[in-house]
């Protein structure tokens, strides 16, 4: 779960990228990070690398795309790879 500084920062401004979920302040960090990548837009993202950081982010995407089950898209991935395998 997050903590309040991060629901805050991540969560609290931008509650449409979960508009499906009834208690947005049980979100894991993991459902945070996945809702940015694939729903957010730049700004999101760059407010979700700072404030959980870079190499955590890269932890979070890298373990969720080895999953049988990915709710990335394709050009999620690869962009996402590149900016990792680069700035991390």
């Amino acid at each position: 779960m997050l903590n309040e500084r991060q629901y805050e920062a991540l969560v609290a401004p931008r509650e449409y990228l979960w508009w499906d979920v009834a208690d947005k302040r049980r979100l894991s960090l993991e459902s945070v990070v996945e809702g940015i990548l694939t729903k957010g837009d730049i700004d999101d993202v760059k407010n979700l690398l700072i404030e959980i950081g870079i190499p955590e982010v890269r932890r979070i995407f890298e373990q969720q795309i080895r999953k049988e089950r990915c709710n990335y898209r394709p050009p999620t991935i690869n962009y996402f790879s590149l900016y990792f395998a680069h700035h991390a």
